[in-house]
């Protein structure tokens, strides 16, 4: 399925993803924050808790493409079986950050969304309707356009934004909790949502205690080319500072 659009990525960083997940319908209790340790006690001491969802940043090596086209290759077609997770497929070139946020936005709880929202009129189009996945992604792609990415987002940030349609090596996942208490990772390049298995004691109260969630992190970093090796971000959805 050929890519609908381009548009221009989004910058990682919490101010641009909190003020589109407030457009979208999240509710004001909660922003998104940067992460800078998943292991170091201090650090994570500053992040406000719980975590409902994670998103990650990371280079779109080599050694990560043939990975990818491996795991891919030994993967089913998705049909939208599994009734735990919202997954969407990507089909907005440069759009992984959008991707990555309906990721969170359409699995948290609806007690932290705002009714007659345009997240929740998301996840009421597609629960329980048996669309394919082509169907669903034709959603997004409709939310996108009423969203106008490129003219609110696009410009946002603290570096200069790419020129439109320019192919980027930097891409955008999310990992969350399902209704299943297991953890996915969530990917629109990928075949499908990717269940990581039952959350583990450690990570019931908030995902970024999760141990899978750390392993999983750092085999993205640890496959990662000598100069790609610092080229990562976290992003962590959790209460608001103020």
């Amino acid at each position: 399925m050929a890519d609908s659009k381009s548009v221009i990525p989004l910058e990682s960083n919490p101010s641009i993803f909190t003020e589109l997940s407030y457009k979208l319908g999240l509710s004001p209790i909660l922003q998104f924050h940067d992460v800078y340790s998943l292991t170091d006690p201090e650090l994570l001491s500053f992040l406000p808790q719980p975590i409902f969802g994670i998103i990650l940043l990371f280079p779109l090596t080599p050694n990560y493409e043939a990975y990818r086209k491996e795991k891919d290759a030994e993967a089913g077609t998705y049909e939208n079986e599994n009734p735990n997770i919202h997954w969407f497929k990507q089909t907005i070139g440069n759009g992984c950050g959008l991707y990555a946020l309906l990721h969170l936005l359409a699995n948290i709880s609806t007690d932290l969304t705002l009714s007659h929202s345009q997240i929740n009129d998301l996840v009421t189009k597609i629960q329980g309707r048996n669309l394919s996945v082509e169907e669903i992604s034709l959603i997004v792609e409709e939310l996108e356009k009423s969203i106008k990415l490129d003219e609110q987002f696009g410009s946002k940030g603290q570096t200069e934004a790419p020129p439109l349609g320019e192919a980027v090596d930097l891409h955008f996942i999310s990992f969350i909790k399902g209704k299943d208490n297991h953890l996915y990772e969530l990917d629109g390049r990928r075949k499908g949502p990717i269940d990581l298995g039952e959350v583990g004691a450690t990570g019931k109260d908030s995902i970024i205690k999760e141990q899978k969630l750390i392993e999983k992190i750092q085999f993205y970093i640890d496959n990662a080319d000598e100069k790609n090796k610092h080229n990562f971000a976290l992003m962590a959805l959790g209460p608001t500072l103020d």
